[in-house]
């Protein structure tokens, strides 16, 4: 092909048609731009489905991460409602000695604790990412502002809640005699005498109780929001 044009310059050329020639030359760069421009939108075709292909996977694992999460928190919220209960009965009714022995669940309503934290991995590397039209943009500003919006709250929640367990534990460990025996061999006679009209007790128990309600309700409205991204998310994998 590159030939034949150029002996139709070289004919042109012989023949001094130069006004024809120019149109030719011209011609020819304007075939050359076009060329180019095809070019370049394959190159960009081809990126953008390359980044469309790899933010799609991006989605798909926070999806799964979000799932996780939701899957955790359906094992843990219910906890909330007998501990819920329990605190208050102990707040309002002081169990006897006897009921402190005979059943451990009130113990267990304030000394133990969960183990959550927020899957993000995934979410970090969208960060570096920038999507590949309006969309895409939109979605990565929601699915950031979501994660910077939930880990502020809910980690606040727990660590307050890590604080005032970790608090208790360590004042009943130095303080009192009963801890041990109620920790390691789950005897709790001891622990039933102590909390016999003691206000510090009490006022620990009470303190705990409102730091537990309040991460209880971070922990589900993360869950709700997190359903919704979630469902989000999987709109636009598969209108995609």
């Amino acid at each position: 092909m590159i030939k034949f044009f150029r002996k139709i310059r070289q004919n042109m050329i012989k023949e001094n048609r130069a006004s024809k020639y120019m149109l030719y030359a011209i011609g020819e760069i304007i075939l050359v731009v076009i060329g180019i421009l095809i070019a370049l939108q394959i190159n960009n075709w081809n990126e953008e489905k390359k980044t469309k292909s790899e933010m799609n996977g991006i989605y798909q694992s926070i999806v799964d991460e979000l799932e996780t999460d939701i899957q955790t928190l359906d094992n843990i919220i219910p906890d909330f409602a007998w501990k819920n209960k329990i605190i208050k009965r102990i707040i309002n009714s002081n169990p006897t000695r006897e009921e402190w022995t005979l059943n451990d669940s009130l113990f267990r309503s304030f000394l133990s604790t969960y183990d959550f934290e927020i899957a993000q991995n995934r979410m970090q590397q969208l960060k570096s990412k920038v999507g590949y039209n309006q969309e895409t943009k939109e979605l990565n500003n929601k699915i950031v502002d979501f994660y910077n919006k939930q880990l502020i709250d809910l980690n606040v929640k727990l660590e307050e809640h890590t604080i005032s367990y970790n608090r208790n534990v360590s004042y009943w460990e130095e303080n009192t005699e009963w801890f041990g025996d109620a920790y390691s061999i789950f005897d709790f006679s001891k622990l039933g005498a102590y909390t016999q009209d003691n206000p510090i007790f009490r006022n620990k128990i009470i303190w705990y109780g409102i730091v537990l309600r309040r991460l209880e309700s971070a922990l589900r409205k993360y869950q709700t929001e997190a359903m919704e991204l979630k469902t989000m998310i999987n709109s636009h994998l598969e209108n995609d």
